[in-house]
């Protein structure tokens, strides 16, 4: 039996606003690794939350695709580009330029911006500002972490929310990292110049650099294979 139009409609309709819905999804979790502390994050907390909505309503395809093998009946309708009608065409276009045109295009450069002048703040309290910093470079690249998670990470098929957030650790692990870890050593060698407390830093570049040595080693030691 086919269902009526309006409800195709409906469910094409979200189906749609999935992506816009996660490029919000990952302000937010941007928001939370700032309520975290900025540079670390907790296990359990919103940033992690954030990013696995954001990569589940991304991957709402790959979501049917499973519910599809496990013959749900229904889940092939959750698909991208469904049934639309004027009604819903409308709702769609604004909800999609609000998050393209306001939200990451305008919204959140201000933020941003807020969040490098907290930094001068933070510095000029005494305390680190590199929670801020990060924050906001974690907000200014979100459409480019947007395009590499359409372009390079995300696969299609039944278990593509997983494997979307597998690639991104593993962007993380093999790019972000050494990067970081050449910095922390950096300034381990400027804090040891100075007479400084520098075996944090070095000890942190050392393990940045590892990253994916480490995940290497604890697969082995756990006999698991992603």
């Amino acid at each position: 039996m086919t269902p009526p139009l309006i409800f195709q409609a409906l469910l094409g309709l979200l189906m749609t606003l999935a992506v816009p819905a996660s490029l919000a999804a990952f302000v937010l979790a941007g928001m939370k690794l700032r309520n975290e502390g900025g540079v670390n994050y907790q296990a359990g907390g919103g940033f992690l939350k954030w990013l696995f909505w954001g990569s589940l309503l991304l991957t709402l395809p790959g979501v049917s695709a499973w519910l599809v093998q496990e013959t749900v009946p229904g889940a092939a309708q959750l698909k991208l580009g469904g049934v639309s009608t004027p009604y819903t065409n409308g709702i769609n276009k604004v909800a999609g330029d609000f998050v393209d045109d306001v939200l990451t295009s305008h919204l959140v450069p201000v933020i941003g911006a807020a969040l490098v002048f907290k930094a001068i703040l933070d510095q000029s309290q005494g305390t680190n500002p590199l929670g801020s910093i990060v924050t906001a470079m974690f907000l200014l690249g979100i459409q480019g972490i947007y395009k590499l998670a359409t372009g390079n990470w995300l696969t299609g098929g039944a278990y593509s929310t997983t494997e979307l957030l597998m690639n991104a650790f593993n962007y993380a692990a093999g790019t972000i990292s050494p990067i970081v870890g050449g910095l922390a050593i950096s300034a381990g060698i400027l804090a040891f110049v100075q007479h400084k407390q520098w075996k944090s830093f070095v000890a942190s570049g050392i393990g940045f650099l590892c990253v994916t040595g480490l995940w290497a080693l604890v697969k082995s030691w756990t006999g698991v294979t992603i």
